[in-house]
């Protein structure tokens, strides 16, 4: 189904002025985590997945707008925010799925607490992986752009054999060791960038975007708070049968939401056909950022799936 989206200005009411969260943490194993909250007790429980070198804050407007109804939770991935980095840089499904199975036990997640999940392009891969291993912890589930990769790592790796594709990936993860952190002079660089990035945000987007994903290094200049090693694409941790096998696995209901301006993927196509109980939404005049490029047909498109 195609919706016409309103501009990105025009949020809802409900979400123009921003809750702000409560900042909790939790371990797994070793490794410090993170999340926001937005505490309703007793309410329905609702997980929001971002996606990657993003941060939980990026979901601040979606969270306000759902919160009424809702006890909302929105971890920092490993890497991201102020999650810790893992110390092997180490960020393949495993270890997410791994970092969110702690969360979801911390929560009292099972077959009388059920979550909604709700994840953006990375994070909504991990949410659908993890319906198919954890079904019964989870009521519905909507992923926003779960696309395959971009273009460009596709062409790269298309047809390469499998000793020079581990061969390429290694020699990315010793340049990415060898690098430093993007800094910032002042935090106004960094929002043009995000802007130039992400045409579709609107001036306060970007801002908000930027300075929750910034962190000051000294007295002065900013980086982002991500791990550098992120831009290192995962190695292929399961073949796409075996992807398309937990697909079948998903049992409860899912949302599919894609902006139609975002890039081309025979991604959705196979989700459409191996997810038992499916349904898809297109958003006009969007990106890959459909939460924030349409987000009152986003918003919309998300309450009327939970309603039903």
């Amino acid at each position: 189904m195609r919706v016409k989206s309103s501009s990105p200005a025009s949020l809802s009411a409900r979400s123009s002025a921003i809750a702000p969260p409560v900042r909790r943490s939790f371990l797994n194993a070793r490794m410090p985590l993170s999340y926001s909250e937005w505490p309703n007790q007793n309410a329905p429980v609702i997980i929001l997945i971002h996606g990657s070198r993003d941060h939980s804050r990026s979901w601040d407007a979606l969270a306000t707008a759902l919160h009424p109804a809702h006890h909302v939770i929105a971890p920092d991935l490993r890497g991201h925010g102020d999650s810790a980095w893992s110390q092997d840089g180490r960020y393949d499904f495993a270890a997410y799925l791994s970092d969110l199975s702690v969360l979801a036990r911390e929560l009292g997640l099972g077959p009388h607490r059920q979550a909604v999940l709700i994840g953006h392009s990375l994070g909504a891969h991990i949410a659908l992986r993890f319906c198919a291993v954890y079904p019964d912890m989870v009521r519905r589930v909507v992923a926003i752009e779960a696309v395959g990769a971009p273009p460009e790592i596709l062409a790269r790796r298309s047809g390469q054999p499998i000793a020079q594709a581990i061969r390429d990936w290694l020699e990315e993860r010793h340049v990415a060791s060898q690098g430093t952190h993007r800094d910032f002079p002042v935090v106004s660089d960094a929002i043009e960038r995000m802007r130039t990035r992400h045409a579709f945000l609107t001036p306060g987007q970007a801002e908000h975007l930027t300075r929750h994903g910034l962190r000051q290094v000294g007295n002065s200049g900013w980086q982002w708070k991500h791990d550098p090693y992120l831009a290192v694409w995962p190695f292929p941790d399961i073949t796409p049968d075996e992807a398309q096998a937990l697909w079948r696995r998903i049992s409860c209901p899912t949302l599919l939401i894609y902006g139609d301006l975002s890039w081309p993927s025979p991604t959705p196509a196979d989700l459409l056909r191996q997810i038992p109980d499916v349904r898809e939404v297109r958003l006009a005049n969007s990106g890959h950022w459909p939460h924030h490029d349409a987000f009152d047909a986003c918003c919309a498109a998300i309450e009327t799936f939970l309603s039903g």
